[in-house]
């Protein structure tokens, strides 16, 4: 079983050992990436003009940011002010965001309705 593996894998390496001689021989282009093919697959994600565009941010792993610096339950002012300062300084950095909304351990942050950050895409 070993020995016919063995053939089929150094088939496939004389296979792609002649083709990469005749590229170079070609002097074919290079891509940016291996994986530039990938885009083709891309569906398009930009948002509908002149929509809202609503970005939510969650926590990850705030329970654990949370036991580590002995928040109290369920809102720990210290907490709440840490949120709200973060989210006053991605207000002040981003001029097109119109409001930010907190709750939990995420905030949304709606943003201008011509917005074009990001190209409004939505991943």
């Amino acid at each position: 079983m070993w020995a016919a593996c063995k053939v089929k894998v150094h088939d496939y390496l004389a296979t792609t050992s002649i083709t990469l001689r005749q590229c170079l021989r070609l002097g074919a282009t290079m891509a940016k990436s291996k994986f530039e093919y990938v885009r083709d697959f891309e569906a398009d994600d930009t948002c509908l003009a002149h929509c809202w565009v609503v970005v939510r941010l969650d926590g990850r792993n705030f329970h654990r940011f949370a036991e580590k610096h002995s928040f109290a339950k369920p809102n720990d002012s210290r907490a709440l002010h840490l949120m709200t300062k973060c989210a006053q300084t991605v207000m002040e950095e981003l001029e097109d965001i119109v409001i930010a909304y907190g709750q939990s351990d995420e905030y949304s942050f709606v943003f201008k309705r011509k917005t074009n950050w990001f190209k409004r895409r939505a991943r």
